[in-house]
């Protein structure tokens, strides 16, 4: 059947208002009213035809409409909001039927399709977020096998007496027989204090790698949440992820980033973080070998309870290293780089005019000369890269005449026997050193 006839609402208070309305019907759920007047009323019912049949003497008459019947309803129009009470008095007063049906399955389903769209699709992605922030599935510790950790002491050098301390835990945690005769127990924490790039993530990986035992790295800031409670959710979920695969190594890096002296400041997210680190590394449970070793470059900033023995009761000076554990790095670092002269040449040379380089710079060297080398088309490293590569770690890279000078002063100092670096259009053979220094090599 055709659709009724939108009209505007004033039409419908006009018809009320001069009785030509016959029926009206509201259509619950939506502002929609539907409504015939009088003279439709009256073509409706001549339509109507009745058509009967004798059947056993009863007369059964069926009242039918014809095909081409109007339909229903002749007018649609839209309620205005607040009116419902004049509407309803003026449809009484005029006498004038009225009444309400359900709304149709197709609007229901549309209406239902424009909330889904306008509210659920929005709303997914930060249900999502917050599921993730809850959910135990997203605890920060990293399970490393310890097939997979490549490093061991060997790999590690310049350090030797921070070797030296923590080799006791690989033997602690390896259960040696002298140490459990005398009744020694397992630190429990170890905190490796340094400055930044001297190996102190390096160190906890080789501890991990040489006592063969599950490794579980974390930083600490990801402790640091925004909903409430959860970086104490996360420090549980980390030691008890820990304690079903004791005996096993928890590595936290940057330890100040939670265990920052309480009272300090109006977070008290990090301090309910603390305190629960506190309650896990000295708490009831004391018999669990669970090694928690950490690294930051700031031991004054950390609160006292978390450095008391019992806690953090080794600390590990991790300093810079001096120039026989720089000529060590090297001879690591430059493992597989290909040089145009002798290792030992190399590291004795470039050990000698960096003091105060830790590990970190030094391996920033070895990769900045196979970049020269591979910028101007080499198939091996130089001594002019390497020492370039020093003038850009010592200088910088827009002051390259000042460093150039610098580099060549402390050159010819140390080693009087050797042209002049600054030369580049010299002879690419150096002349062979004297044999006492060799000697004194």
């Amino acid at each position: 059947m055709p659709t009724p006839k939108s009209v505007p609402y004033s039409d419908l208070i006009s018809s009320l208002q001069s009785g030509g309305v016959a029926k009206v019907l509201f259509e619950e759920g939506t502002r929609r009213i539907y409504y015939n007047t009088n003279l439709w009323s009256e073509k409706d019912s001549e339509n109507a035809v009745d058509s009967g049949n004798n059947v056993d003497g009863k007369d059964t008459s069926v009242k039918k409409k014809s095909r081409n019947s109007p339909p229903a309803w002749e007018f649609l129009t839209r309620k205005i909001d607040h009116d419902e009470s004049y509407l309803l008095s003026l449809m009484r007063e005029r006498g004038t039927s009225y009444g309400s049906s359900p709304q149709s399955a197709l609007m229901s389903m549309r209406s239902m399709l424009i909330t889904v769209l306008t509210l659920w699709i929005p709303l997914t992605p930060l249900m999502w977020i917050l599921y993730r922030q809850l959910s135990a599935a997203n605890s920060p510790a990293k399970k490393r096998r310890p097939g997979n950790l490549l490093v061991s002491f060997e790999d590690v050098e310049g350090v030797d007496s921070a070797k030296v301390e923590l080799m006791e835990i690989v033997c602690c945690l390896q259960g040696a027989i002298n140490y459990s005769k005398l009744g020694a127990k397992l630190p429990r924490g170890v905190l490796l204090v340094g400055p930044p790039g001297t190996g102190k993530t390096l160190l906890a990986r080789a501890v991990a790698g040489e006592a063969g035992v599950p490794f579980f790295s974390v930083s600490a800031s990801e402790f640091v949440e925004l909903f409430v409670g959860r970086g104490a959710a996360r420090i549980r979920d980390l030691f008890s992820v820990a304690r079903k695969s004791a005996p096993s190594i928890i590595f936290i890096d940057e330890l100040d980033a939670v265990g920052g002296k309480r009272g300090r400041s109006f977070n008290d997210e990090r301090d309910q973080t603390l305190n629960q680190l506190l309650t896990e590394m000295d708490g009831f449970e004391s018999d669990i070998n669970v090694v928690v070793i950490a690294a930051t470059n700031r031991p004054e900033a950390l609160d006292p309870a978390l450095c008391r023995p019992g806690r953090f009761s080794r600390k590990v000076y991790v300093g810079e290293p001096d120039e026989e554990g720089r000529k060590k790095i090297l001879a690591i670092h430059l493992k597989g780089v290909p040089l145009e002269e002798d290792v030992t040449l190399i590291c004795n040379l470039v050990s000698s005019v960096t003091q105060g380089f830790v590990g970190a710079d030094l391996a920033n060297i070895v990769n900045e000369s196979a970049l020269l080398a591979a910028r101007r088309g080499a198939e091996k490293v130089s001594r002019e890269d390497i020492m370039e590569a020093i003038e850009r770690a010592k200088f910088g890279i827009n002051e390259r005449q000042t460093s150039a000078t610098t580099i060549s002063k402390e050159l010819v100092k140390l080693f009087p026997w050797m042209p002049s670096l600054t030369n580049r259009n010299n002879s690419r053979k150096d002349p062979q050193p004297p044999l006492g220094y060799q000697t004194l090599s």
